[in-house]
């Protein structure tokens, strides 16, 4: 029994022994891929996983191309129906303005610094998008306007929407890259955003008759809205980069901002009544106040790097898909009571963007 004891111990032992020897040469010499940006450095706990290139400034470039396009809630402006029906509004449907696809850029620039391999990353994005909708009576049906001050009961021939939007986006970020296997890295970064967002919608009703008369009262209705934002905030997430070989790799990041800023808004809403066909001012009206947002980013793509003139420069590109949040953007007024005239709604929606992005690195 003591000699069977003894054969466990030994046997054991000489187990965990072997274990630890090969722990600890894959410690000492990790071997990294050897097609990718940058190796895997021996004796160092989490080496870098960044393009480091070599005799140069530590500098890189980056530059992107959007196809986005934007979609907003909360952008409905009337609703058209069919006569038929007994009830109030009967069978039909609504209608909002939609964006189209639009192009955009990003620019960036970034040091390599050399304390612990971290790095500082300047972008700047641009992006403008616009839609419009427009619906008209067929002879049997009606359009009722949903954004007009509902002060009396009227139906239109004619209903068009049109908005744009005007964004531009600051991020500084400081981040690191480092491996945490031999075919993925990581960058956590946090930073400081700063974000415009520039929004109108003109909405145009043509000739609005009363519901209960008949009659034609006005030949046309404009309501002009606009939504400006301005915000500054702490910006953090977290980059990732799986390895394929050969330089190739899927990306995969993801980010979250809260920014503390300022929301201005107007609201604007002509009539020009059938009888006299002089265009009168109903309401014009300003509302300025702070406010906090939350924005999220997601990006996923395929991405191939190459490090070229015995690793003096490094140059990448990628391609991939992108989703952007501004949540509560819509915050166009909308008024809702026909007795008492100044109740009126915001927050009406989220902005998000989303579509493809074709984006190149060079370092040297």
């Amino acid at each position: 029994m003591q000699q069977n004891v003894n054969k466990f111990i030994a046997t054991t032992a000489a187990s965990l022994l072997a274990a630890s020897s090969l722990v600890n040469a894959d410690t000492q010499s990790p071997s990294a891929p050897s097609d990718m940006p940058n190796q895997m450095t021996s004796g160092i706990v989490n080496p870098s996983g960044r393009p480091q290139v070599k005799e140069g400034a530590d500098l890189f470039l980056t530059a992107d191309w959007l196809i986005w396009q934007a979609n907003e809630t909360g952008l409905g402006f009337c609703i058209k129906t069919d006569t038929s029906s007994t009830s109030a509004l009967g069978e039909g449907s609504a209608h909002s303005a939609e964006f189209d696809w639009e192009s955009g850029f990003r620019v960036g620039f970034g040091y390599n610094m050399g304390h612990d391999s971290w790095d500082l990353y300047l972008n700047w994005t641009w992006f403008q998008d616009d839609g419009s909708e427009h619906v008209h009576t067929d002879g049997d049906d009606f359009i009722y306007p949903s954004v007009m001050h509902p002060g009396s009961s009227v139906t239109a021939t004619e209903a068009e929407s049109h908005v744009d939007l005007h964004l531009n986006v600051l991020d500084l970020e400081m981040g690191r890259e480092f491996y945490v296997s031999k075919w993925l890295t990581l960058r956590p970064h946090a930073g400081l955003r700063s974000a415009w967002v520039h929004q109108t919608n003109n909405i145009e009703y043509e000739n609005l008759f009363s519901v209960s008369q008949g009659t034609l009262l006005y030949n046309e209705y404009e309501v002009e809205r606009e939504c400006n934002y301005w915000g500054m905030g702490i910006r953090t997430g977290l980059d990732t980069q799986w390895g394929l070989g050969k330089g190739w790799s899927i990306y995969g990041n993801a980010a979250i901002s809260l920014l503390y800023g300022f929301f201005h808004v107007e609201h604007e809403e002509e009539r020009t009544p059938s009888s006299t066909g002089v265009e009168v001012t109903l309401i014009d009206l300003t509302n300025s106040y702070r406010a906090g947002r939350a924005v999220t980013d997601l990006q996923l793509g395929l991405r191939w790097d190459h490090m070229f003139c015995k690793d003096r420069f490094h140059f990448g590109i990628q391609a991939g898909w992108e989703h952007h949040m501004f949540f509560s953007q819509n915050q166009f007024m909308t008024f809702v009571d026909d007795i008492t005239d100044g109740i009126f709604v915001q927050n009406q929606g989220d902005l998000e963007l989303q579509g493809w992005t074709l984006a190149a690195r060079f370092d040297f």
